[in-house]
């Protein structure tokens, strides 16, 4: 299960990110995920024109790109409103998409006459350019009958895909002429979890291109963020170590810092950068790439070691399950790369409040590491435990026939001190895993969590035992 975000070593790390998730999370409570993501969201943005990262001889680009599923009334859209302000603060600009049709999207031709002639004039859609796109109907994504909602998916996907590449390119042939657009923005989707939206999570592309965020709001957790609003009623808001103005200017530095880094690799001035087209602003950024990190040894280590961990989780489980859910695990791993780029660059302004090294290592991946992997982690786990797919219909015996079939079937042992036989707990999740269609690590442990009154756990030095409660 995820840990507390107090712990992740990037928070610990870097006073400005946790100044960030506190005043986030005072705004949108009990949300610091997210207001993890939404930091990094916004230096994505902030540095898209400049950072490209290199990948089996393409690359990929620092966009974040949000797909956050959680009950109504639970902050996602204050949320979104406070990122909201940061991106404003550094003049990043910000649109909103509910519904529409694929024109709003790409762009249309809107016509008129002038001078006595017909004069066609080209209406930009909402993914053209450099933006942050909050889409706050993504159950829109889930209606999988309706045609044109389809092609507005394939939309979304393009749009995903890598800056600067021919996938990026969004193309819509129109009878007055063909519109193409290359898309720069950043997604910001949310949804209340809609009927069938595991089925479309499984099988739509565009889940596999985003951070999913998926969270239950349980009443309690209701309850609590209730009592802590009714708490501030007269009150003063707290005063933060860190303010708006605090980020907007560590903002606005690594984009000063990374136009510097890139004009200094490519011997060009700034004035020369600003006056080059988009296009061409694309090309150096390819071309500098390679060069514009110094990349520590730690590095690929830590990466494939994280990659193994990933594979880990789904070993166990049912292969065709496996398979599916495996799928996202490529994207995911780009993430990695992604956040550890960012991290590298806060790294450095935690230091010396300014940009010069451009070293990323080891360290980095591992505070990216941490946050990718508890995130796919509860993806695994919800869609184990709330999706049946066709293809997954084992038949099911109770949960407590389940765990005594798999106690029956490990070898017995004594523990000194104790009577009566006893099983290793280890062995106990892994038989019954496996006589169970196979589930992940996570799954074990929470099944095991639901039915844990059925057996009595001991402990012989690091090593545990369980034992069937003759009194259940």
């Amino acid at each position: 299960m995820a840990r507390d975000w107090q712990n992740y070593k990037a928070v610990q790390e870097f006073p400005l990110l946790k100044g960030y998730v506190n005043m986030f999370n005072d705004i949108s409570y009990h949300n610091e995920m997210a207001g993890l993501i939404s930091f990094l969201y916004v230096q994505g943005q902030a540095t898209v024109d400049y950072i490209r990262i290199p990948v089996n001889n393409s690359h990929i680009d620092p966009r974040i790109h949000l797909f956050w599923i959680q009950p109504t009334r639970s902050g996602k859209t204050i949320a979104w409103e406070h990122t909201g302000e940061i991106l404003d603060a550094i003049g990043i600009k910000q649109d909103m998409f509910s519904t529409g049709s694929d024109a709003a999207l790409i762009g249309s031709w809107n016509k008129y006459e002038e001078d006595g002639e017909q004069v066609l004039e080209l209406q930009e859609g909402l993914l053209a350019g450099k933006k942050a796109l909050n889409f706050d109907e993504g159950s829109l994504l889930f209606e999988t009958k309706k045609q044109h909602l389809s092609e507005v998916v394939l939309y979304l996907q393009q749009a995903m895909n890598p800056v600067g590449t021919k996938a990026n390119t969004l193309v819509k042939h129109l009878k007055d002429g063909s519109i193409e657009t290359e898309s720069r923005v950043s997604f910001w989707l949310t949804t209340f979890p809609p009927q069938g939206v595991r089925e479309v999570v499984l099988t739509k592309g565009v889940f596999q291109r985003v951070l999913l965020l998926i969270r239950p709001w349980p009443i309690e957790r209701r309850e609590q963020v209730s009592e802590e609003r009714m708490n501030t009623m007269f009150t003063r808001p707290p005063e933060y170590e860190y303010s708006i103005n605090d980020f907007e200017q560590y903002y606005r530095k690594l984009r000063e810092a990374l136009q510097s880094r890139v004009c200094k690799l490519a011997d060009i001035t700034a004035v020369e950068w600003m006056a080059k087209s988009q296009d061409d602003r694309e090309k150096i950024a390819q071309q500098v790439m390679y060069d514009m990190w110094r990349v520590d040894k730690s590095f690929h280590p830590i990466l494939n070691s994280h990659k193994d961990h990933m594979y880990e989780l789904v070993r166990l489980m049912d292969p065709k399950m496996a398979d599916v859910v495996c799928a996202f695990i490529p994207n995911l791993l780009n993430y990695t790369g992604i956040l550890a780029t960012h991290f590298a660059l806060l790294d450095e302004y935690t230091a010396t409040e300014s940009f010069h090294d451009f070293c990323i290592g080891g360290d980095h991946v591992e505070m990216a590491a941490e946050i990718i992997y508890d995130l796919y982690e509860e993806l695994v786990t919800w869609l184990e435990s709330e999706v049946e797919l066709e293809h997954v219909s084992r038949a099911r015996k109770t949960r407590e026939a389940s765990w005594k079939a798999a106690w029956s079937a490990c070898k017995l042992t004594s523990v000194e001190g104790k009577q009566g036989d006893w099983v290793r707990k280890a062995e106990l999740l892994s038989v019954y895993a496996k006589q169970n269609g196979g589930v992940s690590r996570n799954t074990q442990f929470l099944h095991y969590k639901d039915a844990k009154d059925i057996f009595i756990e001991t402990s012989l030095g690091v090593t545990k035992y369980v034992q069937m409660n003759t009194e259940q």
